[in-house]
């Protein structure tokens, strides 16, 4: 029984030993997702003026108004629709109050317990045992769990996992994380569009120094289209290790049982999958556990997630 209590100020990080302030996490999260979108508003028309400098100068205002129309949808595409995105992306359907009636009433009472909005249930019709959350705030939050997760885990289990996800809404790690998605992906496809143009070619001048100024140029394109990408992908990663170490911190909090969450996650690390089922790569940090770790097919700095035997050692040293 998830029992009503405030939720919690400061969090200890059970390895550094570090106090993470809570409030600041989230006032860090909202501030860097608006930071995040600013960044993308202005990359865009760097980019985009590169662009007309080698190809049409005389064309560079209507190749900036093009990025800046593209910036600024691209950021409201992402906090206004980034849950319905991910949510399509995982094939995710509404849950159904009678036939999971037994997920609707976790989810009720870790609500409850840690005096969130109920969010959204969804349930994923896949054999991969997992969960995520999405939104952009707790008023506009889902959850999505796969019904292998639901046939695997009990109920303790299970309410550990419900809390570890409630905790990304309650600190709008949800947010921060559709942003940085959204952003990475609109560079991957900016670069995509700039490699397929090189086919064509660009107008030269006879100048050797305009030529050099545009060997310059294209340089420092490549370097933004194809680098940036790579690098916000690493960064999108390293944070999302972060936020799991809070959130299974958290999550204990909240249940009061670290034994269930625990329980969970050795029970994810001895899943092995075998069902071939596609993997999208857009949505695996949201997971709960990365998807690909049941194939052992990744590890290291290209996880996603921390490893679980790191994060049950942390949770059984609290």
């Amino acid at each position: 029984m998830i029992k009503k209590t405030e939720y919690p100020r400061y969090i200890t990080d059970t390895k550094t030993t570090q106090k993470i302030d809570l409030l600041a996490w989230k006032a860090a999260n909202i501030r860097y997702s608006y930071i995040l979108g600013f960044f993308v508003f202005v990359l865009f028309i760097v980019i985009a003026y590169l662009i007309a400098i080698v190809s049409s100068p005389e064309l560079a205002i209507f190749y900036i108004a093009i990025a800046m129309f593209l910036a600024i949808g691209q950021n409201i595409v992402a906090y206004w629709f980034g849950d319905d995105i991910a949510l399509k992306v995982a094939k995710a359907r509404p849950a159904n109050k009678d036939e999971e009636r037994y997920l609707v009433n976790i989810t009720e009472a870790i609500s409850f317990g840690t005096g969130l909005p109920m969010p959204k249930i969804y349930v994923m019709d896949s054999a991969l045992p997992n969960a995520f959350a999405t939104g952009r705030n707790p008023k506009h939050s889902a959850i999505a769990v796969s019904t292998g997760l639901l046939e695997l885990l009990d109920r303790q289990e299970l309410e550990g996992v419900i809390a570890h996800e409630m905790s990304h809404i309650k600190n709008y790690d949800i947010l921060f994380l559709t942003m940085l998605a959204a952003t990475v992906g609109a560079l991957v496809i900016m670069r995509d569009l700039f490699m397929r143009s090189l086919r064509y070619g660009s107008r030269r001048s006879n100048k050797s120094d305009k030529g050099q100024i545009e060997a310059v140029v294209y340089l420092i394109l490549i370097v933004l289209l194809i680098l940036s990408p790579i690098l916000g992908s690493l960064l999108h990663l390293a944070v999302s290790r972060r936020r799991e170490y809070l959130a299974d911190a958290t999550a204990v909090y909240i249940t009061r049982n670290p034994d269930g969450l625990i329980s969970a996650l050795e029970k994810l690390a001895n899943f092995k999958d075998t069902s071939n089922e596609p993997i999208n790569d857009g949505i695996r940090h949201l997971y709960f556990a990365d998807p690909k770790s049941f194939r052992r097919q990744i590890k290291g700095a290209f996880a996603t997630h921390p490893p679980i035997e790191e994060r049950i050692a942390r949770l059984k040293s609290i």
